[in-house]
């Protein structure tokens, strides 16, 4: 049996809206297309995250091996919409890492913040981006106030905000990652010290950049 695997994104122009995406592999799924010669064959498809265009990937732009091991659209389909949903039993039926995000309740009295904060540091990506990824989440374990948020499409493609579990690991947040809709994480906290800091990692650019506030002192 061969297995494929998706290295990196596929870039792909959609043919409706002319916008170009990175693909993942959890965007993919097989069709089945006519040959030229009589018969069928399977190629690739996706659909445009801007407009819902179905869009084909030919067999032969794909690595190789990779088309027989992707799921039919409705199946593809119904793997992406298996998010938590915003209902009282979610906590049981969602997935172990995620949980509905609860309202944040109002604070009586706000934390000083320093007259001068310098500015975040340029955008990382690649292998440095998730390497701030899994820094930022031990960071959050360890700080006190941390949070791990993230935003992501539900089946009808409106926005819906999760809570990551602060039990998770760096590996196990990046294989949600892959298998999840996300488009934004943002995590952050207030160190020991006292300096408060947020990260924020971009999924589809596969981005990632750091701010943080000095403690203000005693």
């Amino acid at each position: 049996m061969v297995t494929a695997r998706l290295s990196r994104p596929l870039q792909r122009r959609c043919a409706q809206c002319r916008r170009v995406q990175e693909v993942r592999l959890a965007a993919l799924y097989h069709i089945v297309v006519p040959n030229r010669g009589g018969g069928t064959r399977r190629d690739g498809g996706y659909d445009c995250r801007f407009c819902g265009t179905a869009n084909p990937i030919p067999a032969t732009e794909m690595p190789q091996g990779l088309v027989a091991t992707l799921p039919s659209r409705d199946e593809q389909r119904a793997a992406a919409t298996a998010l938590p949903q915003p209902v009282a039993d979610a906590a049981e039926r969602a997935p172990p890492l995620v949980r509905p995000a609860q309202p944040i309740p109002a604070r009586a009295t706000r934390l000083p913040r320093p007259d001068r904060i310098a500015p975040p540091p340029a955008w990382v990506v690649g292998g440095a981006a998730h390497a701030m990824l899994k820094d930022a989440v031990r960071r959050t374990r360890r700080a006190t106030e941390g949070f791990c948020t993230g935003y992501v499409r539900d089946a009808a493609g409106l926005l819906i905000v999760v809570e990551l579990r602060d039990r998770v690991e760096p590996d196990t947040i990046l294989a949600w990652l892959d298998h999840s809709r996300c488009e934004l994480l943002v995590l952050g906290g207030t160190d020991p010290d006292g300096s408060r800091w947020k990260a924020i990692f971009h999924p589809l650019a596969g981005a990632a950049t750091l701010a943080v506030e000095p403690a203000t002192g005693p």
